[in-house]
């Protein structure tokens, strides 16, 4: 949450621990469950989705290919599994409610 409450230099910090408990959580294994997707995959998996769109909101890369490839790789396949797809909001109505509570939470940084 402190990545997405915070700015500048703070904001870095908080981004940074994020990406590595993330892809240290997920080392050998395709879900945070094991091989299929278990109860810790259900239970963090609103972290999949909100990270791409918090990503486009402030700007900030939170999950690099490159130096995160078990976290980008679950990123992408854990909310187009169809059970999770069936359940989870629109990304357009999930992106506008962030976008606006993005606003609220830094209107007294700047």
């Amino acid at each position: 949450m402190s990545t997405f409450s915070k700015l500048g230099e703070e904001q870095d910090k908080a981004a940074k621990v994020a990406r590595e408990n993330l892809e240290s959580a997920l080392e050998g294994k395709l879900f945070f469950g094991g091989e299929a997707i278990g109860f810790a995959d259900i239970a963090i998996g609103w972290m999949g989705i909100w990270t791409r769109i918090v990503e486009e909101i402030i700007d900030v890369k939170l999950i690099d290919e490159a130096t995160m490839p078990l976290v980008s790789t679950w990123f992408q396949d854990f909310p187009d599994a169809p059970i999770i797809k069936e359940r989870v909001p629109p990304r357009d109505k999930l992106l506008k409610h962030n976008k606006g509570f993005h606003k609220m939470l830094t209107a007294t940084s700047t």
